[in-house]
Protein backbone atom coordinates (compact mmCIF):
# COMPACT_ATOMS: atom_id res chain seq x y z
CA UNK A 1 0.00 0.00 0.00
CA UNK A 2 1.19 3.35 -0.59
CA UNK A 3 2.37 5.69 1.83
CA UNK A 4 -0.04 8.73 2.32
CA UNK A 5 1.26 11.71 0.88
CA UNK A 6 -1.77 14.49 2.11
CA UNK A 7 -3.03 14.71 5.30
CA UNK A 8 -6.22 16.96 6.59
CA UNK A 9 -6.08 18.11 9.64
CA UNK A 10 -7.58 20.36 12.47
CA UNK A 11 -6.07 22.80 14.17
CA UNK A 12 -7.05 24.42 17.87
CA UNK A 13 -5.68 28.03 18.45
CA UNK A 14 -2.86 26.99 16.05
CA UNK A 15 -2.15 24.18 17.68
CA UNK A 16 -2.44 20.72 15.63
CA UNK A 17 -5.54 18.65 17.41
CA UNK A 18 -6.31 16.13 15.07
CA UNK A 19 -5.08 14.16 11.97
CA UNK A 20 -9.09 14.03 10.06
CA UNK A 21 -7.81 12.04 7.18
CA UNK A 22 -4.61 10.70 5.10
CA UNK A 23 -4.47 10.71 1.26
CA UNK A 24 -2.08 9.18 -1.39
CA UNK A 25 -3.87 11.07 -4.01
CA UNK A 26 -4.20 14.77 -3.93
CA UNK A 27 -7.81 14.95 -6.03
CA UNK A 28 -9.07 12.78 -2.82
CA UNK A 29 -7.75 14.79 -0.30
CA UNK A 30 -9.10 18.02 -1.90
CA UNK A 31 -12.54 16.19 -2.21
CA UNK A 32 -12.70 15.51 1.33
CA UNK A 33 -10.94 18.96 1.95
CA UNK A 34 -14.03 20.89 0.68
CA UNK A 35 -16.67 18.38 1.88
CA UNK A 36 -15.41 19.45 5.02
CA UNK A 37 -15.41 23.15 4.61
CA UNK A 38 -19.39 22.63 3.34
CA UNK A 39 -19.83 21.27 6.66
CA UNK A 40 -18.28 24.37 8.34
CA UNK A 41 -20.36 26.41 6.18
CA UNK A 42 -23.66 25.16 7.51
CA UNK A 43 -23.15 24.82 10.85
CA UNK A 44 -25.57 27.63 12.71
CA UNK A 45 -24.23 27.59 16.60
CA UNK A 46 -20.61 27.26 16.44
CA UNK A 47 -18.26 26.16 19.05
CA UNK A 48 -16.22 28.90 20.86
CA UNK A 49 -15.67 27.62 24.22
CA UNK A 50 -13.55 24.50 25.32
CA UNK A 51 -12.05 23.12 28.58
CA UNK A 52 -13.17 26.91 30.02
CA UNK A 53 -10.75 28.78 27.18
CA UNK A 54 -11.97 30.40 24.18
CA UNK A 55 -10.78 28.74 20.78
CA UNK A 56 -10.71 28.85 17.18
CA UNK A 57 -10.55 26.30 15.09
CA UNK A 58 -9.00 26.03 11.14
CA UNK A 59 -8.56 23.04 9.40
CA UNK A 60 -6.21 22.66 6.47
CA UNK A 61 -4.71 20.36 4.10
CA UNK A 62 -0.99 19.23 4.22
CA UNK A 63 1.87 17.73 2.04
CA UNK A 64 5.37 16.48 2.09
CA UNK A 65 6.77 18.90 -0.26
CA UNK A 66 6.73 22.73 0.06
CA UNK A 67 5.31 24.66 -2.49
CA UNK A 68 5.01 28.20 -1.34
CA UNK A 69 7.00 30.52 0.69
CA UNK A 70 4.52 32.19 2.57
CA UNK A 71 0.69 30.92 2.35
CA UNK A 72 -2.64 33.55 2.78
CA UNK A 73 -6.04 32.83 4.73
CA UNK A 74 -9.24 34.35 5.55
CA UNK A 75 -9.25 34.65 8.80
CA UNK A 76 -12.83 35.23 11.08
CA UNK A 77 -13.30 38.77 10.32
CA UNK A 78 -12.86 39.19 6.72
CA UNK A 79 -8.86 40.06 6.98
CA UNK A 80 -5.88 37.91 4.73
CA UNK A 81 -2.99 36.61 6.90
CA UNK A 82 0.03 35.32 5.89
CA UNK A 83 1.37 32.05 7.48
CA UNK A 84 5.19 30.30 6.96
CA UNK A 85 3.31 26.96 5.66
CA UNK A 86 5.82 25.29 7.08
CA UNK A 87 4.47 22.63 9.98
CA UNK A 88 7.64 20.24 10.76
CA UNK A 89 10.29 18.73 8.16
CA UNK A 90 8.29 17.06 5.75
CA UNK A 91 5.12 18.18 6.30
CA UNK A 92 3.37 21.90 5.07
CA UNK A 93 0.19 23.37 4.24
CA UNK A 94 -1.15 23.75 1.18
CA UNK A 95 -4.58 25.11 1.91
CA UNK A 96 -5.99 26.85 5.18
CA UNK A 97 -9.49 27.89 6.30
CA UNK A 98 -11.08 29.00 9.32
CA UNK A 99 -13.00 26.21 10.85
CA UNK A 100 -16.69 26.10 12.27
CA UNK A 101 -17.63 22.76 14.67
CA UNK A 102 -20.51 22.34 16.12
CA UNK A 103 -21.58 23.35 19.30
CA UNK A 104 -24.56 21.67 21.00
CA UNK A 105 -26.63 22.63 23.93
CA UNK A 106 -27.76 20.28 26.63
CA UNK A 107 -30.93 19.16 27.30
CA UNK A 108 -31.54 18.16 31.08
CA UNK A 109 -35.05 16.93 30.54
CA UNK A 110 -33.49 14.42 28.49
CA UNK A 111 -30.04 14.14 29.50
CA UNK A 112 -28.12 14.76 26.16
CA UNK A 113 -26.62 17.35 23.73
CA UNK A 114 -28.92 18.39 21.03
CA UNK A 115 -27.79 20.84 18.38
CA UNK A 116 -29.48 24.05 17.44
CA UNK A 117 -31.85 22.64 14.36
CA UNK A 118 -32.57 19.75 16.55
CA UNK A 119 -34.07 22.47 19.23
CA UNK A 120 -35.54 24.76 16.93
CA UNK A 121 -37.47 21.51 15.16
CA UNK A 122 -38.49 19.98 18.89
CA UNK A 123 -39.24 22.82 20.97
CA UNK A 124 -39.89 25.91 18.94
CA UNK A 125 -41.93 24.73 15.65
CA UNK A 126 -45.30 24.52 17.01
CA UNK A 127 -48.26 27.12 16.86
CA UNK A 128 -48.76 28.19 20.02
CA UNK A 129 -46.47 31.11 21.26
CA UNK A 130 -43.38 30.41 23.55
CA UNK A 131 -41.35 31.71 26.05
CA UNK A 132 -37.81 31.39 26.54
CA UNK A 133 -36.06 33.02 29.70
CA UNK A 134 -31.75 33.51 30.14
CA UNK A 135 -31.41 32.22 33.90
CA UNK A 136 -27.56 32.64 33.99
CA UNK A 137 -25.77 30.11 31.30
CA UNK A 138 -29.59 28.30 30.98
CA UNK A 139 -32.45 28.92 28.75
CA UNK A 140 -35.71 27.89 29.80
CA UNK A 141 -38.51 26.87 27.35
CA UNK A 142 -41.94 27.62 28.43
CA UNK A 143 -45.35 26.13 26.40
CA UNK A 144 -48.60 26.94 28.72
CA UNK A 145 -47.30 25.59 32.00
CA UNK A 146 -44.65 22.66 30.05
CA UNK A 147 -41.21 23.74 31.56
CA UNK A 148 -37.87 22.42 29.97
CA UNK A 149 -34.57 24.03 30.33
CA UNK A 150 -31.53 23.85 29.08
CA UNK A 151 -27.83 24.60 29.47
CA UNK A 152 -24.68 25.90 27.66
CA UNK A 153 -21.45 26.06 29.01
CA UNK A 154 -21.33 29.77 29.44
CA UNK A 155 -23.75 32.78 30.15
CA UNK A 156 -21.79 34.23 26.52
CA UNK A 157 -22.98 30.96 24.78
CA UNK A 158 -26.47 31.33 26.52
CA UNK A 159 -26.91 34.84 24.74
CA UNK A 160 -24.93 34.00 22.08
CA UNK A 161 -27.56 31.17 21.23
CA UNK A 162 -30.53 33.25 21.85
CA UNK A 163 -29.19 35.87 19.13
CA UNK A 164 -29.02 33.21 16.74
CA UNK A 165 -32.79 32.32 17.74
CA UNK A 166 -33.35 35.72 17.42
CA UNK A 167 -32.15 35.94 13.74
CA UNK A 168 -32.14 32.85 12.48
CA UNK A 169 -35.69 31.26 13.20
CA UNK A 170 -38.09 32.15 10.41
CA UNK A 171 -41.41 31.20 12.74
CA UNK A 172 -41.56 33.87 15.01
CA UNK A 173 -43.62 32.12 17.73
CA UNK A 174 -41.82 32.83 21.03
CA UNK A 175 -40.66 35.58 23.29
CA UNK A 176 -37.28 36.41 24.98
CA UNK A 177 -37.04 37.11 28.25
CA UNK A 178 -33.36 37.69 29.16
CA UNK A 179 -33.56 40.51 32.37
CA UNK A 180 -35.61 40.07 35.56
CA UNK A 181 -37.02 41.80 38.62
CA UNK A 182 -35.14 40.60 41.70
CA UNK A 183 -39.14 38.98 42.74
CA UNK A 184 -39.27 37.67 39.11
CA UNK A 185 -35.95 35.90 39.36
CA UNK A 186 -36.82 34.27 42.11
CA UNK A 187 -40.63 33.36 41.55
CA UNK A 188 -38.55 31.27 38.32
CA UNK A 189 -35.85 29.39 40.60
CA UNK A 190 -39.08 28.61 42.78
CA UNK A 191 -41.28 27.60 39.77
CA UNK A 192 -38.17 25.27 38.54
CA UNK A 193 -37.45 24.25 41.55
CA UNK A 194 -40.98 22.87 42.55
CA UNK A 195 -40.34 21.37 39.22
CA UNK A 196 -37.78 19.08 40.48
CA UNK A 197 -34.62 21.41 39.05
CA UNK A 198 -31.71 21.22 41.69
CA UNK A 199 -30.80 24.81 42.67
CA UNK A 200 -27.56 24.73 43.11
CA UNK A 201 -27.56 23.63 39.39
CA UNK A 202 -29.56 26.54 38.57
CA UNK A 203 -27.54 29.02 39.94
CA UNK A 204 -24.26 27.89 38.47
CA UNK A 205 -23.30 30.58 36.02
CA UNK A 206 -21.10 27.58 33.74
CA UNK A 207 -20.22 23.90 33.34
CA UNK A 208 -16.72 24.16 32.16
CA UNK A 209 -13.48 25.66 33.63
CA UNK A 210 -10.17 26.06 32.48
CA UNK A 211 -7.54 22.74 32.96
CA UNK A 212 -5.33 23.65 35.31
CA UNK A 213 -7.57 25.76 37.84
Amino acid sequence: MSEPNFTVILFKNNKKRKILKSFVREQKALEYYNKKLKESSEVIFDKEYENGSRCKYKIALTSKTCELEKLYYTDEIGRNVSIDPKISDNLYIKKVDMFNKEEKLYDVQENKKISFPKFVKKYLDKDKTIMLSKLNNKVVVQEDDNYSLFSLKTEDDCERFLRLVENKVDKKNFIIVRDFTSPQRKYLYDLLVGKGYDIDFLYRTSTTHPKGR
